[in-house]
């Protein structure tokens, strides 16, 4: 495959992802300092809302971070009584979180405001652009964990 040009920085797809990122927290962040969260809480607890109970396992693969990160952030949530955490049942070393009452409130105005910002994303899109949309950018997602899983390959083992 032929290598592309790389282009000026403001083009390139990293950057624009970067720069969509930032403005949602920009935009994000002051609504969710009443709930005392960020964005990225807030996609944790709408992630609990769709799926229920869920593995912290199941949230590092979903939100894409380190364990030590959401492992982090849920002792942040629990702190703030958004969510409990319990052994697992059938496995006692995993670990399921799920959203409290009052957590569930919350989640449902987070999950509110990104449907707004959503419908202001999508719009004069159609249904098949935003398919196709959708497909590039997991793509994309995918190309970057084999990127991540070659790199890790490559470093040198931690000495203990």
């Amino acid at each position: 495959m032929k290598k592309q040009a790389l282009p000026p920085l403001n083009d390139r797809i990293s950057f624009l992802m970067h720069r969509i990122g930032a403005k949602l927290e920009l935009i994000c962040n002051p609504y969710f300092r009443r709930y005392d969260v960020a964005l990225q809480n807030s996609r944790m607890l709408v992630m609990l809302l769709e799926n229920g109970r869920a593995r912290v396992g199941d949230l590092v693969t979903g939100m894409a971070l380190p364990q030590s990160t959401i492992s982090h952030q849920l002792r942040e949530l629990e702190k703030r009584k958004l969510v409990r955490r319990s052994p697992g049942v059938a496995d006692s070393r995993s670990v399921n979180v799920e959203l409290t009452a009052r957590g569930e409130r919350v989640a449902r105005q987070c999950n509110g405001l990104s449907a707004s910002v959503y419908q202001t994303m999508v719009e004069g899109f159609s249904k098949d652009e935003l398919e196709l949309l959708r497909t590039q950018l997991r793509l994309i997602f995918v190309r970057l964990e084999t990127l991540h899983a070659r790199e890790l390959a490559r470093r040198p083992p931690k000495r203990k």
